[in-house]
């Protein structure tokens, strides 16, 4: 876990989903694949031409950006593959429950910001009803006021609208938010440019320990 900014008290957590409530790098790198499948199918083109040319593109528009990375989905955009299709190919060819299973550590932590007053949203790249099937999956679904998915701002992180939507669905300014994710440029840059705090975390067990921290 590293802490790049932390202000008290806070009001809100803005979770990352994939990478951060949960710890499976097959599920991860399955949700990748699946799509990269999909674009190389449609095109005609060879699986791994493909994702090779989609990683070309990602670091380009990174660098663009001035960052090191983008989503998949800005990639895919990149390709043709707009965010409405994204969205319906996610619904298709993703099921968070094949590979996810309840995390009783990751309950109790959330479910003890929760009671102490601490309202949480997640914000996923994913569509709303994906997200919410991953919560759901993970046995946490009930400890969340809000999910924002792809298909509500039509917008992939990073951009602002996604986490600006989320704030306000809490009821918070930005300011009492903490966003927290697995990838700096992805979960974190923009929560920061928008005066939000952020924690960046290797996987859920990084959470287990989040009251400590935040309810002291």
């Amino acid at each position: 876990m590293r802490i790049y900014s932390l202000t008290r008290p806070v009001a809100a957590v803005l979770f990352d989903i994939d990478g951060t409530l949960y710890t499976n790098p097959d599920y991860v790198s399955f949700q990748v694949d699946v799509l990269i499948e999909e674009l190389a199918r449609l095109s005609g083109r060879g699986v791994e031409a493909m994702r090779e040319d989609i990683e070309h593109t990602r670091r380009c528009l990174a660098e663009a950006e001035g960052r090191t990375t983008t989503s998949l989905g800005n990639a895919m955009a990149a390709w043709g593959i707009d965010i409405e299709t994204s969205v319906a190919w996610r619904k298709r060819l993703i099921d968070p429950s094949r590979f996810l299973e309840p995390d009783p550590k990751l309950a109790a932590a959330l479910g003890a910001l929760a009671d102490g007053g601490i309202r949480l949203a997640a914000v996923t790249n994913n569509p709303h009803a994906l997200g919410r099937a991953t919560l759901r999956a993970l046995g946490v679904e009930s400890c969340f006021s809000a999910v924002v998915g792809l298909d509500h701002t039509m917008k992939s992180k990073p951009a602002r609208e996604p986490y600006e939507l989320a704030a306000r669905l809490v009821g918070q300014p930005p300011e009492r938010c903490l966003s927290i994710g697995d990838r700096y440029d992805v979960d974190l840059a923009l929560p920061l440019e928008l005066g939000m705090g952020a924690i960046l975390v290797d996987g859920v067990e990084d959470l287990y320990g989040l009251p400590g921290l935040l309810l002291a």
